[in-house]
């Protein structure tokens, strides 16, 4: 029974912790919780309009509305940066939670949609949905082999890269595009907790003992496997949601973490 969920849970484990490097790199911490928060919202509207969860129809509106939070999010990046990036990105999401409540109040039985949206319902994914999602996830690990220059340039220097003459703007559309097509893969099956915990916390652990980028994401890629099994045999022997305790495994993990190199220094 929990073999397709932990499967699920290690391609999603895989996939965020590349896409985490690039968010943490960037400063950008809350744009994948923001990202998941709009395909929350465009879940929403499906519902209301009389789709399901799971299907292709609703796949579609909140990739539609990702793909929209996007590209306003690659224009809030100002040479100025008078205003940090991170203000808008907040703004998005909060208007993009309030916009799902709203929505969802329409829809019959929307509070136990909400905690759907929030904490996901991985236990019951499907081998066909672990198939898809590998597919998928596999087809835009190509694209970022394939562009990681530009993006690796952007998200260490972002105005080295400018001056170069790279189209930041345009590269910045191009990786919140996948971001985008991820987390609205991700939210449907993992929830808008999971997703921010998968990209931010294995990636906070690794930047935090290594320097060097390859033992960075081994490392993160360990740590995600091991958070995620833990989590999801917790959640079996204990009868928990598995989204919300894969999450707070990853809590604990770096809490304890932060204290052994506390320890360690001492």
């Amino acid at each position: 029974m929990m073999a397709a969920p932990v499967v699920m849970a290690l391609i999603l484990v895989a996939m965020h912790s590349h896409l985490g490097w690039h968010v943490v790199r960037r400063g950008v911490i809350f744009v994948d919780i923001a990202l998941a928060q709009v395909a929350a919202f465009g879940v929403a509207v499906s519902l209301l309009l009389g789709g399901e969860i799971g299907t292709d129809g609703t796949y579609a509106v909140a990739l539609g509305a990702t793909f929209l939070g996007a590209g306003l999010i690659s224009l809030t990046r100002t040479h100025e940066e008078r205003i940090p990036q991170e203000a808008y990105i907040g703004i998005i999401y909060a208007v993009a939670s309030a916009a799902m409540i709203l929505v969802l109040t329409q829809v019959p039985h929307g509070g136990e949609e909400i905690r759907h949206l929030l904490v996901g319902a991985i236990l019951w994914v499907t081998w066909p949905i672990v198939l898809k999602t590998g597919l998928l996830y596999g087809v835009l690990g190509v694209l970022l082999w394939v562009w990681r220059k530009p993006l690796h340039r952007i998200s260490e220097d972002h105005e080295g890269a400018r001056r170069a003459g790279l189209r930041v703007r345009l590269w910045d559309l191009v990786f919140y595009a996948i971001l985008g097509t991820v987390v609205t893969s991700s939210v449907q099956v993992a929830g808008v907790l999971l997703v921010f915990a998968l990209l931010v916390v294995p990636t906070v652990m690794g930047v935090r003992l290594f320097r060097d980028d390859r033992r960075q994401f081994l490392y993160t890629l360990g740590v995600g496997v091991l958070a995620v099994v833990a989590g999801a045999g917790a959640s079996y022997v204990f009868d928990w949601p598995t989204g919300a305790a894969i999450v707070c495994v990853f809590g604990a993990f770096l809490v304890l973490q932060v204290a052994g190199e506390r320890l360690l220094r001492k």
